[in-house]
């Protein structure tokens, strides 16, 4: 390499334009190593080594005015700031992994019925990813549920109303509630466990697997705050027991 080369040469060598270059020099982000008389700008070995900082702090994803910082403040907190940015690829990777999902999905249905998507199906899992990204549901989503079960939990929020829904499962419990006193063999809590199975049946038609998964976790109490309306895990226990004499009855 030449002692000192001009912004072309520079910018063949580094693939970098020279438009960038300019525009990097302007926001005083790489400066050139000097200017002739005439304002031609010239750079070195040194400059290369700056541009190579600048190309990996952008290809991990930090902007113009992060990189600067960078480069400007010898204090600067690096552990923190790449801390951060690996948890912000880690949201875009997983963003991008959801929306292949919904594309896959989409795939599917045209192929099945050769139609387009249907929207409204769509717009529901996309509600079901969300929940998947927001901090309160995430690990417990992540720990327990694949992209199958998401995509059914989209289907059946699109296809069933949910309010309804949820008022009776509300209701469901409150009734469970009142009568925890009686033996689980009693005609009143049999008649409420065939209920609560003819229910889920409905909810969950098709997928007994996914059924099955989330009647576990709710016996577990592995489920968040507010996620289901009345949810109480000694009442479950209860009605399963009323299910379970049930099931022998038959």
């Amino acid at each position: 390499m030449e002692q000192y080369l001009t912004i072309k040469k520079f910018s063949k060598l580094t693939g970098v334009t020279v438009r960038t270059l300019q525009y990097y020099d302007e926001q005083d982000i790489l400066r050139p190593h000097h200017k002739s008389d005439v304002g031609y700008r010239f750079y070195s070995k040194n400059e290369m080594l700056i541009l190579q900082k600048i190309n990996i702090l952008k290809y991990i994803g930090f902007n113009l005015t992060q990189i600067k910082t960078v480069l400007k403040d010898n204090k600067f907190d690096w552990l923190s700031s790449l801390n951060l940015q690996a948890r912000l690829l880690e949201d875009s990777i997983k963003k991008m992994q959801d929306s292949i999902m919904l594309i896959n999905h989409s795939i599917t249905k045209h192929m099945v019925e050769k139609g387009e998507p249907d929207w409204a199906v769509m717009a529901k899992i996309l509600e079901v990813l969300k929940m998947k990204q927001n901090s309160t549901y995430q690990d417990w989503i992540k720990r327990n549920f694949t992209d199958a079960d998401l995509a059914f939990f989209g289907e059946m929020a699109a296809t069933q109303n949910n309010e309804e829904n949820a008022i009776l499962w509300k209701k469901i419990f409150a009734d469970a509630k009142s009568i925890m006193h009686l033996p689980p063999s009693d005609p009143k809590v049999q008649e409420l466990a065939r209920t609560v199975m003819d229910s889920a049946n409905s909810q969950y038609e098709g997928n007994e697997g996914l059924k099955g998964k989330m009647w576990d976790l709710m016996k577990s109490g592995d489920i968040p705050e507010n996620f289901i309306p009345g949810y109480e895990k000694e009442i479950v226990l209860f009605l399963n027991q009323a299910i379970g004499i049930l099931y022998n009855s038959k």
